[in-house]
């Protein structure tokens, strides 16, 4: 279905993501950093939302119980950027290149069964492409970050 285009207060939807995140991982450290006024940007609030709980969600499955994940919020004139980082074990340096692939998985021991498909990555970076962004990761042992960025306005 095509994007809503309508108002998000990010601010508001990462609250909401780390506080499910919270519920749903509480052997994690959940960390939020927010700029002191609202970020607004124009998209699509439930797919929005996805990306975000997505990144969680991978955060949490991926880490060690005990590990800190941190999602920051900053934005500038015309774009916004949301950054998860964990300081979990990393993302093995010959899978980072693929991660945003369809049916890719970044633990090769995990299988359908285990509850992966491998579609989360490759379907974030989608929304994150249809919403005029871009997605960045980084990675080494103990910190892992992902830089999503889209435009304050989605239309331009």
């Amino acid at each position: 279905r095509p994007l809503e285009r309508e108002k998000v207060d990010l601010s508001n939807l990462a609250v909401d993501a780390v506080s499910d995140a919270h519920v749903a991982g509480p052997d994690h450290s959940w960390n939020l950093d927010l700029p002191d006024e609202p970020v607004v940007v124009v998209g699509d609030a439930a797919r929005l939302h996805q990306v975000l709980a997505n990144l969680l969600g991978n955060a949490r499955v991926h880490t060690p119980p005990g590990s800190t994940v941190t999602v920051e919020l900053t934005s500038t004139a015309d774009r916004a950027a949301l950054r998860v980082t964990d300081d979990g074990p990393g993302i093995d340096p010959a899978l980072q290149s693929e991660v945003f692939t369809r049916f890719a998985r970044g633990d090769t021991s995990r299988s359908r069964k285990a509850g992966s498909t491998g579609l989360g990555l490759s379907i974030v970076d989608a929304v994150v492409k249809a919403h005029g962004g871009t997605i960045a990761l980084r990675s080494r042992p103990g910190a892992t970050e992902f830089t999503v960025s889209i435009p304050v306005d989605a239309s331009a």
